[in-house]
């Protein structure tokens, strides 16, 4: 969400209808669309991202506990994208900045920031009657650890309530080799990780590249899930788990959260191929049980997976599911998967129990 704020200019306090008459390049802010020329040579071959979430529309949709990143990435000036940057200070410096966005959020009542595993108690008490005012739940992530200086600066970021970090992201950057990448994992990543074994914050394998990803694992005893990832036997490019990762997680207690995105639920779409690449979403949400009815069928059980969605991803209303708008639409999803079957004691654990679970039994130990 910072991101979004602070790169896009969004006051996501305000309604995405708001937002979007802001955005218009005919009756708002042309300067919101700078970024286009950036965008269209990325990751997502669309013009710019149109806003899906805002606040107001997660309490409408009673999204009531969100994993919410800080994100600033260090990559080479060969790889980089337009959103990363040159420095692992200049990281660091824009962390802080995401840092400051949710504790202004915490002030206005906006968000409860949730730090301990009475305060998800409390987040989940708010949530199970809720009004317009409610303060959506915060659970700090982090995505690249490059804002995280070394193993010195790991306390400075427990102590703001960082609970999960993806050592990776697009790209390599300072601790190794994530999406898009063949390498592993750097040196400095395993002090890194070493300190970050001191305290209560899992590691994130979203985004690790496929030998990273195992490295983290043979050295990282500690809590594990993938926050949003899909899976690689339905979609493919590295972007995605194969069936051995899946199980490596779910082995270890962890949790995978389903992402709601045309690049991460179309058949035809290879991360690893450009070419296969396009525009437009083309399926609707539903297309996302695939995915949960294959890790429950590889797992035995709906202990292990989520909701990820990364819909405030960047790639906007564009590559979303046809049948979503914005995130209050969330809600459809829920009835999907009735729909297609599952109990109610089911969509309860995928909605929010599992990953409640999991984040209470990594803080408690």
């Amino acid at each position: 969400m910072a991101f979004n704020a602070l790169y896009k200019r969004r006051d996501l306090t305000q309604p995405v209808r708001v937002l979007r008459e802001r955005e218009d390049p005919i009756r708002g802010d042309v300067s919101q669309h700078a970024d286009s020329l950036e965008r269209r040579t990325g990751p997502w071959p669309h013009k710019p991202a149109t806003v899906t979430v805002s606040l107001p529309e997660m309490r409408k949709g009673r999204v009531g506990i969100m994993l919410t990143t800080v994100m600033a990435r260090v990559q080479a000036p060969t790889t980089a994208t337009h959103n990363s940057v040159r420095a692992q200070a200049v990281a660091h410096a824009r962390g802080r900045s995401h840092l400051h966005y949710y504790e202004a959020l915490e002030r206005e009542g906006e968000i409860f920031w949730i730090k301990t595993a009475d305060d998800l108690d409390k987040s989940v008490a708010m949530w199970a009657d809720p009004n317009d005012d409610t303060p959506v739940g915060l659970i700090l992530t982090m995505e690249s650890a490059d804002p995280i200086l070394g193993p010195d600066n790991v306390s400075f970021w427990a102590g703001a309530g960082l609970k999960s970090v993806s050592l990776t992201h697009f790209g390599a950057n300072t601790y190794g080799h994530g999406t898009g990448t063949v390498g592993g994992l750097y040196p400095p990543a395993y002090p890194l990780m070493d300190a970050l074994a001191e305290t209560d914050i899992a590691i994130d394998l979203s985004h690790a590249s496929d030998l990273a990803f195992w490295q983290i694992l043979d050295h990282w005893k500690g809590p594990v899930h993938a926050s949003h990832c899909n899976c690689r036997a339905l979609t493919p490019g590295q972007r995605h788990l194969t069936d051995d990762m899946i199980k490596a997680i779910t082995d270890r207690g962890g949790v995978i959260g389903m992402v709601f995105a045309e690049q991460m639920l179309s058949p035809f779409w290879n991360w690893d191929d450009p070419s296969t690449h396009y525009a437009n979403s083309t399926r609707p949400m539903k297309a996302a049980i695939a995915h949960i009815d294959h890790i429950c069928e590889l797992t035995g059980n709906t202990d292990h997976v989520a909701f990820g969605t990364d819909l405030d991803g960047g790639f906007g209303r564009e590559l979303s599911p046809i049948d979503y708008n914005t995130i209050d639409d969330l809600q459809t999803f829920v009835d999907n998967l009735r729909d297609h079957g599952y109990g109610e004691e089911d969509v309860e654990k995928i909605a929010h129990e599992n990953l409640i679970r999991f984040f209470k039994t990594a803080w408690e130990g």
